[in-house]
């Protein structure tokens, strides 16, 4: 079974969490317990038990979906090479790949839903 750890960061937990429900992927919340303070708001982790040839594709494309709703989300993804991918203006099949190599992906999303 594949994991993808993704970090929620100031206003994205809502609204990325929703899109997932919304798209049928499934995720559960990560509890962390840390003696310092963590950068991270909370973290989710989706786990891929589809035995296919694209068992991210539904992420991938849910991911950039999601970011290209609004200017002000973004998605990074590191990969277990340690190489950081910004995944502004990739195509959902460009991020499935990444998302296959990856390590953990931040998700951010700099606007309040309630300011709008």
């Amino acid at each position: 079974m594949a994991t993808v750890h993704v970090q929620l960061f100031k206003n994205s937990y809502r609204s990325f969490t929703e899109h997932l429900d919304s798209e049928g992927i499934e995720f559960s919340r990560r509890i962390q317990l840390s003696e310092v303070p963590m950068a991270a708001g909370l973290t989710i982790e989706i786990v891929s038990a589809i035995a296919q040839a694209t068992p991210w594709g539904a992420l991938a494309i849910a991911v950039v979906a999601w970011m290209n709703a609004r200017k002000s989300r973004k998605v990074i993804i590191t990969t277990k090479n340690n190489e950081v991918f910004h995944i502004e203006g990739y195509s959902a099949d460009e991020a499935e790949k990444l998302i296959a190599q990856s390590k953990t992906m931040t998700v951010i999303d700099t606007d309040n839903d309630d300011e709008t």
